[in-house]
């Protein structure tokens, strides 16, 4: 026989548990409405500590009419100090009628069987987070776009006696690419199908620019014309026809910014094809500066994005 003793400055509940009530003492304890305010948790802990006596006490006849064979296998229960997640574990309250009590008493009821046959397991969840790209990709497209206007647009000459379209083959090729296939495959882990697929091919096309110019400048005066290049910025130009619609969706300024790649490559597209100025006048600049001047224009959207994805200051609509 076992028994639990529940003292509280109301009343005093003594629980006797002997080996013909065990079950049903494990299956509902119920005390007086006027103590169980008071002292609910504390019959809770006396059901669960009885609980675990009706278990060593199953456990000792067991060993009683089955030894084990070998006296190596024999393991003494272990004390047990009940978790403070089952002691203080909310009871769960039986109808009354239901369970033949009286309106003002609580039923205390706890699942012996599935606590015994089901062990505490613990779940572990590992979460792996990838931070935000979109703030590589704009700095690598202003970089790459600010390079494009000071070079159409000969800043400080160069695009003449400062020449240094050889320089913006590597910038290009590797700087700028790098970064946007960084960011696209940070943004497709991220779950952004837009991001990736923007970023990757941007990459791969201002890559590839990068390397036609540093093509150029080793092939010199025969390097000209560029007229399959243009072809590839009109491809590029339909593909930010798409990026853009599917831009809106998120901001519209990020819509306004695909929208501006995409006017830009097809400028860009025309100047190398000589479209936007006399083909026959090699001093006529006019589709450089156009070219140039679109380049800018993204650039500077660019540059003002960075602040508020990077820094949360600022405005996004």
């Amino acid at each position: 026989m076992f028994a639990c003793c529940v003292e509280d400055s109301a009343q005093t509940v003594v629980m006797m548990v002997d080996a013909a009530h065990m079950d049903e003492f494990a299956r509902q304890v119920s005390v007086d409405s006027k103590a169980s305010l008071g002292s609910e948790k504390k019959v809770r802990n006396a059901a669960y500590f009885a609980e675990q006596a009706m278990s060593m006490e199953e456990g000792r006849k067991t060993l009683e009419t089955e030894p084990p064979k070998d006296p190596e296998e024999t393991t003494c229960p272990k004390e047990f100090t009940p978790p403070s997640s089952e002691l203080e574990k909310e009871p769960r309250e039986k109808d009354a009628a239901g369970a033949g009590l009286a309106g003002h008493e609580i039923a205390l009821v706890t699942d012996v069987a599935s606590r015994a046959t089901s062990p505490n397991l613990r779940q572990v969840l590992a979460r792996i987070k990838f931070v935000d790209a979109n703030g590589l990709a704009l700095t690598c497209f202003a970089f790459s776009t600010w390079l494009f206007f000071a070079f159409l647009c000969n800043i400080d000459e160069v695009g003449g006696k400062n020449n240094g379209v050889f320089y913006m083959g590597d910038m290009l090729a590797w700087g700028v690419s790098m970064g946007l296939l960084i960011s696209g495959v940070v943004q497709g882990l991220n779950g952004d199908h837009l991001g990736f697929t923007s970023y990757v091919f941007h990459a791969a096309i201002l890559g590839t620019i990068g390397r036609n110019f540093k093509l150029a400048v080793s092939l010199g005066t025969n390097a000209a014309p560029f007229h399959i290049v243009g072809f590839f910025c009109y491809a590029a130009a339909w593909f930010n026809c798409i990026f853009t619609v599917m831009a809106f969706r998120i901001a519209t300024m990020f819509g306004f910014l695909y929208a501006s790649v995409g006017l830009m490559f097809l400028l860009v597209g025309l100047n190398f094809e000589k479209l936007l100025s006399d083909a026959g006048d090699a001093t006529d600049k006019t589709g450089d500066y156009i070219a140039g001047a679109s380049c800018l224009v993204v650039s500077l959207q660019c540059c003002y994005l960075i602040v508020p994805v990077m820094t949360g200051r600022g405005k996004i609509v």
